[in-house]
């Protein structure tokens, strides 16, 4: 039946089709430096947004030209259209004190880009308008920071076509204040809405950060808590009576920013945001079937607070929420690569630099569910290799997906460009499934290789396990001395590799913070155990997890053995060379003997690709 539907499918729809239509960029300010909070107006005329297009902010952000602030701003990304203004994201600056003393690894040209999609505000992104930027929030109104932007725009990627983008609540950039639940709620009035006939699906999509020191005891254990940045609170979201949604206001994976480390408590969970990454928008679908006009009520949890020693105002919440309108679903199934997290040099190394693993978001774009899904990968102009996933993904719900890499062959990974691409078993739509990304290559290390690791005054809180490409682990090792070095010995064959560096407290094994109660551990890589050897040193301030990606016994792109000569006499048994991609090791001598031509009693044996993975 599902293969008689393909057909079906393929005859009555034309947009079956692949997609060679090329990305546009275009430019919405220049790197500009900011020393003043406040809003940062940039006039700009866009093309027409093709409704169907996936529209990315490319948002850099880095040092102003007289160097970096050392504290955590709320930055603002906006669109005005008149008096309309839409929200495009928000992000938090990192404490960027280390790049402004040139500290830890960085400096004053520290530059980090991050990526927004904006295709649910498609309707309004053409023609003339204002980019702005706010940049705001506590303490000084001066500090240092500079911001680059482009939108770039994708076509042939969505299955369905933004109809309309209909704000519901808007804060402001100050947010609103918290003074107590009666008057908070006096600024989240029911929101009337009337669906168009067109109308087939719709989104609310908010953006909410928490801000402010107030004091609270208001949660279960009546624990001082300091609100709204550092107290878990939740919003409600109802449709004609019906509860769609109850939101905890609340993120705990700070500790692994991939701007580390900081200099400041950036480890620390708060409300909804982590200095040094952009706030991730809330997405509740809601039903376009209701006869007449729907009801929307936005409700906050109610709490008490009173001035603390750290702040005497009253919380504050900055909340975005538009209601977006689709049309209808133009075909049955479609699933697209979203992104290629790793390996991706253009994302921070924490993220991106991987030894064997790829990591790839997906999104189901069509109206079914998929429980199969094919990825074909490899170096351009080398071969392709394909990965089978199973599992399932509902219309409409998003996806990450690993898996670890076949050998690739051998390039220059400076040059190397990997291809990735998916597809469901009846994709209707090639347009949205390909991507290809340059990445960096991993620390390479010998054999010999040892990891050194100088405990803080608690050395049970540490442990170190060494896994292979598959992420199957290789070894472990823990119950660690207390403030004591210990040398990790790799000993492991030729391969891709991660170490990873664990603290059970996630506080990693410095913080500044802590050391004094705590202790400064320590953490570097000995490329060998030759006393000459080159050294990595490894960041202690890390929180929960470090992961290191490594070679062992050969560089990235290269291989674990040296290449096969013609004019060369192998006379020893054992000995093993590089032929094609792949290891040769010698059973006799040989003399100009190619090893790919070896049968079962000739001079060479295969053994493995040269990565050391299994042929």
């Amino acid at each position: 039946m599902r293969f008689l539907l393909f057909w079906l499918l393929i005859f009555t729809c034309p947009q079956v089709l692949a997609s060679k239509a090329i990305a546009t960029t275009q430019t919405l300010t220049e790197y500009t430096s900011f020393t003043q909070h406040g809003d940062h107006r940039f006039a700009v005329n866009l093309m027409p947004a093709d409704l169907k297009s996936r529209h990315i902010l490319a948002l850099e952000l880095g040092c102003a030209e007289q160097g970096c602030s050392d504290w955590d701003y709320t930055v603002r990304l906006e669109w005005y259209q008149g008096e309309k203004r839409y929200e495009l994201g928000r992000l938090i600056t990192p404490y960027a004190g280390y790049m402004q003393r040139g500290m830890h690894g960085f400096d004053r040209n520290w530059r980090r880009t991050f990526y927004f999609d904006v295709s649910h505000l498609a309707p309004v992104l053409s023609g003339e308008g204002t980019f702005n930027v706010h940049y705001g929030g506590w303490g000084a109104k001066k500090s240092a920071f500079g911001i680059a932007a482009k939108l770039i725009s994708k076509p042939a990627y969505q299955t369905k076509s933004v109809k309309r983008v209909i704000p519901l609540y808007e804060s402001g950039s100050e947010g609103w204040p918290y003074k107590t639940a009666e008057d908070f709620a006096q600024r989240l009035p029911v929101k009337t809405v009337t669906f168009e006939a067109d109308e087939q699906y719709a989104e609310v999509k908010m953006i909410v950060t928490a801000h402010g020191h107030a004091l609270s005891y208001d949660n279960p254990d009546g624990k001082a808590e300091l609100c709204g940045e550092w107290c878990d609170r939740y919003f409600t979201l109802e449709q004609d009576g019906k509860l769609v949604v109850k939101q905890n206001l609340w993120r705990d994976d700070c500790d692994q920013s991939a701007t580390f480390p900081q200099g400041g408590t950036y480890l620390f969970a708060r409300a909804n945001w982590c200095p040094g990454e952009a706030i991730e928008p809330f997405s509740y679908p809601v039903s376009t079937s209701v006869e007449g006009s729907s009801l929307f009520d936005l409700d906050w949890q109610a709490y008490s607070w009173q001035p603390s020693q750290y702040g005497t105002d009253a919380p504050r919440y900055i909340v975005n929420a538009v209601l977006v309108t689709y049309g209808e679903q133009e075909v049955e199934e479609d699933v697209a690569l979203t992104s290629i997290v790793k390996p991706n040099s253009a994302m921070p190394d924490r993220i991106g630099l991987s030894c064997g693993e790829i990591e790839v978001d997906v999104k189901n774009l069509g109206k079914s569910t998929v429980d199969e899904l094919w990825f074909d990968y490899g170096i351009e102009g080398l071969r392709t290799h394909q990965y089978h996933w199973q599992g399932e993904i509902e219309a409409g719900e998003s996806k990450r997906i690993a898996f670890s890499s076949q050998f690739l062959g051998n390039y220059d990974p400076e040059l190397a460009k990997l291809n990735i691409s998916v597809r469901s078993e009846y994709d209707q739509q090639e347009g949205n499934n390909s991507q290809a990304v340059q990445f960096k290559a991993p620390v390479a290390v010998e054999h010999s290789a040892m990891l050194r690791l100088l405990t803080g005054k608690n050395g049970a809180e540490s442990s170190v396990s060494l896994l292979d490409k598959s992420q199957t682990l290789i070894k472990r090792w823990d119950m660690f001395a207390d403030s004591s070095w210990h040398e990790l010995t790799l000993d492991v064959p030729a391969g891709c590799y991660t170490l990873k560096v664990h603290d059970s407290q996630h506080d990693g094994l410095a913080f500044p913070f802590f050391n004094q109660r705590k202790g400064k551990g320590e953490l570097a890589l000995h490329h060998s155990d030759k006393l000459d050897a080159a050294v990595t040193q490894l960041q202690p301030d890390f929180g929960r997890e470090l992961s290191i990606p490594i070679t062992v016994g050969y560089e990235m792109g290269g291989c674990a053995a040296s290449a096969w000569q013609a004019d060369l006499a192998y006379n020893v048994k054992g000995q093993k060379v590089a032929y094609q991609g792949v290891i040769y090791q010698a059973r006799h001598w040989s003399y100009n003997f190619a090893p790919n031509k070896s049968g079962p009693y000739d001079p060479w044996q295969a053994i493995s690709y040269c990565d050391g993975s299994a042929l």
